[in-house]
């Protein structure tokens, strides 16, 4: 069982809900590459797109996926400790040290006036409840981390929105490095 989906499987994650095409989705997604299966909580990119909506799928899911890399990348730059973590640190706790540095990273660039995304302390996420592992209610939660139609239904609807959207220009590159984004004296 991977660590990456446990929450999901005990139903511990936060209500994701959003709506992309007229359909209700409550669990979050991840932007994945094609080494990973085609499971609902997965969104691949195309490798082989036939027309150009389908192609504007593939272009901006890369991007956003090489966005969060970059983000991840930043973090990782600024804060040693997630690149190198001690091996006696337990995953809960470098998962932990990894949210506080996410939110340092914000209220440092908030600073800057340049976040990178929005954070709002007052939203009240709703609680989540556990289910039991082996329970009908994990098994069937499993199930649904799993299906491959639910897969590729999220995935059309999601190449249908993009289509729709009108800010993303499939002839601009986006910036691949970070060379010039820290100094030295940034580094933790």
């Amino acid at each position: 069982m991977s660590p990456l989906l446990d929450d999901m499987y005990n139903g511990t994650t936060p209500d994701f809900s959003f709506q992309v095409a007229g359909i209700s989705y409550r669990n979050e997604y991840y932007l994945v590459d094609g080494i990973y299966l085609e499971h609902a909580c997965f969104v691949k990119s195309l490798s082989c797109p036939n027309d150009r909506k389908r192609l504007k799928f593939k272009i901006a899911q890369e991007r956003a996926r090489k966005d969060v890399e970059r983000a991840f990348g930043a973090l990782k730059k600024r804060w040693h400790i997630l690149k190198y973590p001690p091996s006696y640190m337990e995953e809960k706790k470098m998962s932990e040290v990894m949210y506080t540095y996410i939110i340092l990273h914000n209220m440092i660039l908030e600073d800057e006036r340049n976040p990178i995304c929005e954070y709002n302390e007052n939203e009240i996420v709703p609680p989540t409840q556990a289910f039991e592992v082996g329970s009908a209610k994990y098994m069937s939660r499993r199930a649904l981390v799993h299906d491959v139609e639910k897969h590729h239904v999220l995935r059309r609807d999601l190449t249908e929105h993009i289509w729709n959207v009108n800010h993303i220009d499939l002839n601009t590159k986006p910036v691949d490095d970070l060379e010039g984004q820290f100094s030295d004296e940034d580094i933790v």
